[in-house]
């Protein structure tokens, strides 16, 4: 007899549980497609925030509304340089009115 342990879920806990996996999948996939970045293209929070002209809690901000895209690795933050200057050629509005 295999040692299978089956445990009830309501949907909820399978909901959150499927969740959790997908979101970690994602991150994974993220990291392994941005760890490949150019050491120069990779900006810190400190760094991204004095490129587009913005204090690091409107950063912070914008990131958690996603607004700009980032990626992890470990537990630092880092944004792509390349993407950074996309997102401001695409979307003047967002680098004026942080500067007002």
């Amino acid at each position: 007899m295999s040692n299978s342990i089956l445990f009830g879920f309501n949907k909820k806990d399978l909901e959150r549980t499927v969740r959790l996996v997908i979101d970690e999948v994602r991150k994974t996939e993220i990291i392994e497609s941005n760890s490949n970045l150019p050491k120069e293209d990779r900006l810190s929070q400190k760094e991204a925030a004095q490129f587009l002209g913005i204090s690091v809690t409107s950063l912070i901000a914008w990131k958690k509304k996603g607004h700009v895209p980032y990626f992890q690795i470990g537990r630092s933050i880092f944004f792509s340089k390349s993407e950074l200057l996309a997102l401001a050629r695409k979307n003047n509005s967002l680098i004026k009115s942080a500067r007002k």
